[in-house]
């Protein structure tokens, strides 16, 4: 059979978390899914406040004299000598000094750019919990409960930007949308001013930094996104309503996927939709409290929806989309030339067959650039990011498809 374009749409199974991608063979999804994952994962280290293997002494818990300190000495993160308590103490002082010189405002930049403050944190915890309690004047007393407190609170809340980056770096991009859902609240402006410290901090290795700014490009514009569908309440409310029939009305596997594609055929599947499915999914994803069976359940609808709203777009999409996971050059410019060659569009349980005009391709290539460059901008004037965005590799693609669309064909 003379395929007039490979911008076919895979039936994929949804017996298991591991889903095939839309527009690409098993072979292709591979590919698909690297070119699209942040170069991060395993090996990101989000800043000073994680575990390290080597920690200094806590002084509130130290009970030994300074005899036994001495013979059990520990060893200092920044040179190979043995130190005592005595002398991590004055360590101690020495950052407690720069914390009480320096604003607050500035003290998430010395928790991320310091590389030892992951070891030192709990030693300068408990020091000024020690000083608090020696001091007798009560002006200085109340100072430094001050600081403690305000410390704490700082080391907490860039703990919790880690973490929330954390797990977008260790998931499926398809999953991205569902975390946004769920931490919406703490994707706001002093989360990217965050992200853009660990951006600076990380210039001496260029892969995690070039991670870092690929993530934060990508949150800007799922936030953007998510924030534009939030606006239209009326929709939220009405996906909402279907979003819960669809829950009371579905006893089986089987059921659910007859009730999916009747909401499709409706119409009802809209970015409204996807957005409270993906709210579902997001929150039975990250809670301990839900059953597995339900955890299950959510996830599948939630991919069933996208599979579903992704089979609704136009054809000219659909093409984009799967010539754009061909990594070849050569191989891309064929398919180019088959997506706008006329012929049947027969499609098949496995294969949707389609083709377009040079035209129609050129028009969503160009608008789809466009809306990027405009989100981009945008987004960087409402988080304070443009100095920390980037072009993704998608978009830079998607130019260089214009630019052979419009020398070739038009």
């Amino acid at each position: 059979m003379k395929i007039y374009c490979n911008s076919l749409l895979q039936s994929r199974s949804l017996d298991s978390p591991s889903v095939s991608c839309s527009y690409c063979t098993k072979a292709q999804h591979s590919r698909h899914q690297y070119y699209w994952r942040p170069t991060l994962n395993s090996r990101l280290n989000l800043g000073a406040t994680g575990s390290n293997t080597v920690s200094s002494p806590s002084t509130a818990s130290t009970s030994s004299s300074d005899s036994s300190v001495q013979t059990e000495a520990a060893v200092s993160p920044r040179k190979e000598a043995q130190l005592t308590l005595e002398q991590y103490k004055e360590i101690y002082d020495r950052l407690i000094a720069i914390f009480k010189e320096r604003p607050r405002d500035d003290w998430k930049k010395l928790i991320v750019f310091s590389k030892q403050w992951g070891q030192h944190q709990q030693g300068v915890f408990d020091r000024l919990k020690e000083l608090a309690d020696k001091e007798t004047d009560v002006d200085k007393k109340m100072q430094l409960r001050k600081i403690f407190r305000s410390l704490q609170g700082v080391n907490d809340e860039v703990a919790r930007y880690n973490k929330v980056l954390q797990k977008f770096a260790e998931a499926a991009d398809d999953e991205w949308e569902a975390i946004v859902a769920v931490h919406r609240g703490d994707l706001q402006k002093p989360f990217f001013e965050h992200l853009q410290c660990l951006v600076i901090s990380a210039k001496d290795d260029k892969e995690k930094k070039d991670g870092l700014v690929l993530i934060n490009t990508r949150l800007l514009a799922l936030v953007t996104n998510h924030d534009s569908i939030e606006a239209n309440t009326d929709k939220l409310e009405a996906a909402s309503e279907v979003y819960r029939d669809l829950l009371g009305s579905i006893n089986s596997v089987e059921e659910a996927d007859a009730k999916m594609a009747e909401l499709a055929k409706q119409g009802k599947i809209d970015p409204a939709f996807l957005q409270i499915t993906a709210k579902a999914y997001g929150a039975a994803r990250d809670t301990n409290m839900t059953k597995d069976e339900a955890k299950w359940v959510a996830y599948k609808l939630y991919r069933q929806a996208r599979d579903h709203f992704e089979r609704q777009q136009p054809k000219e999409k659909r093409i984009l989309e799967y010539l754009l996971t061909i990594r070849d050059p050569v191989e891309r410019t064929n398919q180019l030339d088959k997506a706008i060659t006329p012929g049947p569009t027969p499609n098949t349980d496995t294969h949707d067959y389609m083709w377009t005009t040079p035209q129609r391709l050129y028009a969503v290539l160009d608008g789809t650039i466009k809306a990027f460059e405009a989100m981009q901008e945008e987004a960087g004037k409402q988080m304070g990011s443009s100095k920390a965005t980037s072009t993704p590799v998608k978009i830079r693609d998607m130019r260089l498809l214009r630019d052979e669309v419009v020398r070739r064909y038009l």
